[in-house]
């Protein structure tokens, strides 16, 4: 239990110290991760064990990157989908883009690297600058956003995979702070584009949506529709047989990654959809496709209800919270490198953590359990192995439930917004 602080009572250089919750956050972040480590060691150099007990980190370094060069070198050319039949092309049209510019640099990998780490990089260092403007210790800062970048499991597993993921959250952490900055429309144009890449983080228009903003959202949809047309181009001349190659690669997908258990990929899958694949075990994958449908209208529906009755009228942080939640626990398939996109959350309540313990007071009810579960998130937990299969992926299902429901049932209160509207959440600098 924790006791309230008195204001009076609290020393200057106390305020400018850890608090206690982000605290626990670094403890159970370091002890989830050592164990993991300790683990998957042993089981690797001393008892010669290969998967499910070693390390994916391990395995098949930077696919889904190096695996596409040889097909890029046919861009806006039919071989581009008919080189491999075995291995289609299954991503949306705009997700060209990025690949096309990473393959056209003369060491596309060093590139993609360089991007997503640089952008880490950049975000934590405008996060540092922000908590110690807040009056937050510089070795608070440092010990805090070290040991949280470089025990980040989430990052580490992006980068070993190299995939696009990494893009898509680029291009939504510049979205959220143009929001916060009061920039609707380049906001909206960045969801658009998200959204387009990968249709669930249009869920982010929500935010607009909730403060009646409505030609900014018309405004995104039309970038992502726009962008989509341009990519269908850009892979194929006639946009009709670009559209209907495009959509047999996704089709693939959906047959090969939505409706089957992949030995591989199922221990880092933390799709709500993954779980139901394991408990159900069907004999055959086509078996599932009723499942799956009712799933998605499931979900969609039940979505849409609890944005209206409940997340829009929540403070925006919850909003971001809670769609940020969602966009990687509902979809079919949802691999670890997606987690990449809970730091936007994490820093709205790493902020709200520093501010009510400078201010004196015992964090808001659901802070602790929400840094509880980041914790977990962003630890690996891929060494907890049951019947012979990895359990982490289910283990983060379950912890993104609990987190999802958090963000429901406790609201984490903001500042007032400036006049001319624009939000000053802790996200933001003044």
């Amino acid at each position: 239990m924790i006791e309230p602080r008195d204001p009076e009572s609290v020393r200057w250089g106390d305020r400018r110290a850890l608090p206690p919750v982000l605290e626990g956050f670094l403890a159970a972040l370091m002890l989830l991760t050592g164990i993991c480590v300790l683990c998957e060691a042993a089981a690797t150099l001393i008892f010669h064990l290969g998967p499910p007990h070693a390390s994916p980190l391990l395995i098949e370094h930077f696919p889904d990157l190096t695996s596409f060069m040889e097909r890029f070198q046919y861009l806006h050319q039919m071989t581009f989908f008919t080189m491999d039949p075995l291995r289609p092309y299954m991503y949306p049209a705009p997700v060209v883009l990025p690949y096309a510019f990473f393959f056209h640099l003369e060491r596309p990998l060093r590139g993609y690297l360089v991007t997503i780490l640089g952008a880490f990089l950049l975000g934590t260092l405008l996060l540092g600058r922000a908590l110690l403007r807040r009056g937050l210790r510089l070795t608070s800062t440092v010990l805090l956003l070290a040991v949280t970048l470089c025990l980040s499991y989430p990052l580490v597993f992006l980068l070993k995979q190299a995939n696009m993921e990494g893009i898509i959250w680029i291009i939504l952490s510049l979205g959220l702070l143009l929001f916060f900055s009061g920039r609707s429309y380049a906001a909206a144009a960045c969801f658009g584009v998200a959204g387009a890449m990968k249709l669930f983080p249009f869920v982010y228009l929500g935010l607009l949506l909730s403060r009646r903003q409505y030609r900014p959202i018309a405004w995104g949809l039309l970038v992502g529709a726009l962008l989509t047309v341009v990519s269908l181009w850009v892979v194929y001349p006639n946009l009709s047989t670009s559209w209907r190659l495009i959509e047999h690669g996704l089709d693939q997908f959906r047959l090969g990654y939505m409706l089957r258990l992949r030995p591989l990929e199922k221990g880092f899958d933390h799709s709500l959809w993954g779980v139901i694949k394991r408990l159900h075990r069907p004999s055959r994958p086509d078996r599932l496709a009723p499942y799956l449908t009712a799933y998605l209208v499931t979900t969609a529906l039940a979505g849409v209800a609890l944005y209206l009755l409940r997340i829009r009228r929540m403070p925006i942080t919850n909003q971001v919270l809670c769609l940020a939640v969602a966009s990687i626990l509902f979809p079919p398939t949802s691999f670890d490198y997606t987690l990449v996109h809970l730091y936007a959350p994490w820093t709205l309540l790493t902020f709200l953590a520093v501010r009510v313990y400078q201010e004196g007071r015992r964090p808001p009810p659901g802070l602790v359990a929400a840094m509880a579960c980041f914790a977990v998130l962003m630890a690996p937990e891929t060494e907890i192995i049951y019947q012979g299969e990895s359990a982490g992926g289910p283990i983060k299902a379950m912890v993104l439930l609990a987190l999802f429901y958090v963000g429901l049932r406790y609201p984490f209160h903001d500042p007032p917004s400036e006049p001319g509207g624009r939000l000053t959440p802790d996200l933001v600098d003044a």
